[in-house]
């Protein structure tokens, strides 16, 4: 059988990456959703939480910060593009009291402070031991 390679075009305008430490976002007014980012770019983040609902994210700001107060964002304007569901393979998904979903969430209208410390921590995220 040949494979051949896939050819889909990166859609994403500034490339994602990966910190090498643990990163969390806070979203909303209450910060009653918190989740580790699994990658960040100068346009967005995704990271995955656990909740207790389905109920659709509506949230227009997120905090993003390290645990070692190396990093700290706040009233970052965001927009949430998508929430995706983690446990569809988990034969258990519909007797789960708690759910692992993905957020997508786009960066909107940032501040000229804002965008020099979100290029000053993608910059950084990939150093850090």
């Amino acid at each position: 059988m040949n494979v051949t390679p896939s050819t889909k075009t990166e859609i994403r305008k500034y490339p994602r990456v990966r910190p090498n430490k643990d990163v969390y976002a806070v979203f909303g007014k209450e910060k009653n959703i918190i989740g580790k980012l699994c990658d960040i770019s100068m346009g967005g983040v995704s990271c995955k939480h656990f909740t207790d609902s389905d109920d659709s994210y509506n949230y227009s700001s997120m905090d993003l910060f390290t645990l070692d107060n190396q990093f700290y964002m706040s009233k970052i304007p965001c927009s949430i593009v998508y929430s995706v569901s983690m446990d569809e393979e988990s034969e258990m998904k519909d007797k789960m009291a708690v759910k692992t979903r993905r957020l997508g969430v786009k960066f909107v209208t940032l501040s000229f402070l804002h965008q020099c410390q979100l290029k000053n921590f993608v910059q950084e995220a990939t150093v850090w031991n």
